[in-house]
């Protein structure tokens, strides 16, 4: 395979920096991004020296604001001429309800809306590179929202952890197979995942500390064969979950619930139309 140009969001801690690694040692272009710039020049220089690349470079953004998530991809896009994936993988799980910029809850914000964002800002550099692929990180815990209380987005006034995070990943899923009907015939793939329950910051913010999951390296493995396999690249609007490719819930499936999300998308990020 020729080496790729790949951004992996969320890249300084967890599953993110785990696949970067495997990525990296692997003679990939690796694009890494976090929020913390001593943090981030900190793991760059980590994974420099465990991999001898000379081929990672690092970006800065806050994917809870809006205009970062929009610099972020104009800074991609003057680094490099051509991006063959794009993981969308950052995200978050939060304990107490916080509110990002514009009024929006941060899990929602983070979670669904910055990639929803940085998607659409980078398909240019994407369709230009074609074959190319879109992966975006969701999670079993979609499984467990039986219903969307849409009155209670974006700003979830009525919070609860957990729910906050399963509807975000409902939205993950229902955007990717959205996006992957758009994609139809431009050469650019979009499927989703679960990493599996794996032990990062995320998990322990939600379990309270307890020692539980499985190494990031597990997670970064399914993050890497859906970036890169051959296999993967023949899927659109697929989801990968425990070693295989599967249906999500009735609900991530529904395609008036897709529409919703997708429409909800448009309207926060003041998109418009795609």
């Amino acid at each position: 395979m020729a080496k790729q140009t790949i951004l992996v969001t969320g890249s300084t801690d967890g599953i993110g920096k785990a696949a970067a690694e495997i990525l990296s040692r692997q003679g990939h272009r690796v694009l890494l991004h976090g929020r913390n710039p001593e943090k981030g020049r900190g793991v760059l220089a980590e994974l420099e020296a465990a991999t001898g690349s000379d081929r990672l470079s690092l970006f800065i953004a806050d994917l809870s604001v809006q205009e970062q998530v929009g610099d972020l991809a104009r800074e991609v896009g003057e680094a490099c001429d051509r991006l063959d994936v794009l993981v969308n993988n950052a995200g978050v799980f939060m304990p107490e309800r916080e509110v990002a910029p514009g009024g929006i809850e941060m899990t929602f914000a983070v979670n669904y809306l910055s990639g929803f964002l940085l998607t659409h800002e980078l398909l240019g550099l994407l369709e230009k590179s074609t074959p190319a692929r879109i992966v975006n990180v969701a999670s079993i815990a979609h499984r467990s929202v039986g219903s969307i209380d849409w009155g209670n987005l974006p700003d979830f006034s009525s919070y609860d952890p957990y729910d906050a995070y399963a509807v975000s990943k409902v939205g993950n899923i229902a955007f990717t197979a959205r996006l992957a009907r758009a994609l139809e015939g431009t050469g650019v793939t979009a499927n989703s995942l679960h990493p599996g329950v794996i032990d990062t910051k995320l998990l322990r913010a939600y379990i309270r500390g307890r020692d539980e999951g499985a190494p990031p390296e597990q997670g970064a493995e399914v993050e890497a064969y859906l970036a890169l396999s051959p296999d993967a690249g023949t899927v659109n609007g697929g989801y990968f979950e425990e070693t295989r490719w599967t249906q999500p819930s009735s609900l991530a499936s529904d395609p008036k619930v897709q529409e919703r999300f997708w429409e909800m998308g448009l309207d926060l990020t003041g998109i418009g139309q795609w």
